[in-house]
């Protein structure tokens, strides 16, 4: 009976390979994990996958939150921007009043200037020295609205070759540059009639004489161009 109930308790002690196995059973049980299933490849969490997404959202919505809060310093900028430079333009209004009064008391001066340039002087002939040399102020005024434009006004004295004493040249400036709009008519003195109409159909090219009767002459914009961001800025260099 003593032997029996050893038998019993010892189990498979009797077995020469019963500690090898359960130990190899051990084994498989762990990598198979509680559920008894064979281990595999994790797969991705649910709740990982739906951050991802809603990322570029909350992105968006915060990029639009900034704008938002954006705007009214675009605003304030702009006020600033447009109350800086209506000072600016008054402060250089009163800078050219003063120059356009010392060059009036300067015989010649924007003949000198307009003769010297060195683009503007290819355009210009001799009967056209002798016509500019009765010039006293060159003036250039910038308008916005209803439209960005440019109006360039030449004065002159009492002379021989017309009656104005202002003649005005008009542009729109537009992404292609200027692009003429209106030009005072030159009202030539009789004597001189004749032949402002013979150099005009004489030389059909561009020049200073065919931009000063007709400012829609094909080109005048490049003589525009000189007069209104050269000379006019500063003339004392030529």
């Amino acid at each position: 009976m003593l032997r029996d109930s050893c038998f019993r308790n010892t189990g498979d002690a009797r077995s020469p390979h019963a500690a090898f196995d359960r130990e190899r059973g051990g084994r498989e049980t762990r990598a198979r994990g509680d559920t008894g299933s064979p281990a595999g490849p994790e797969v991705p969490q649910a709740e990982g996958s739906q951050a991802t997404s809603e990322q570029p959202v909350q992105e968006g919505q915060a990029l639009e939150a900034l704008q938002i809060e954006l705007q009214p310093v675009n605003k304030q900028a702009s006020r600033e921007h447009a109350r800086l430079k209506l000072r600016m333009w008054q402060r250089r209004q009163r800078h050219l009043q003063q120059r356009g009064a010392l060059i009036q008391g300067i015989r010649g001066f924007w003949a000198k200037a307009f003769v010297n340039h060195p683009q503007m002087s290819a355009l210009i002939s001799k009967p056209d020295e002798s016509m500019l040399r009765h010039m006293t102020n060159l003036k250039v005024e910038e308008h916005k609205f209803p439209r960005e434009c440019r109006k360039i006004l030449l004065f002159f004295g009492k002379n021989s070759y017309f009656q104005n004493e202002v003649v005005t040249k008009e542009y729109v400036l537009g992404l292609d540059g200027y692009r003429a709009s209106h030009s005072s008519p030159i009202q030539w003195y009789p004597r001189y009639r004749q032949e402002a109409y013979r150099r005009r159909h004489d030389n059909s090219s561009l020049n200073f004489f065919n931009w000063f009767s007709d400012h829609s002459f094909a080109g005048s914009s490049r003589i525009a161009e000189i007069i209104i961001e050269d000379l006019w800025p500063n003339p004392l260099p030529y």
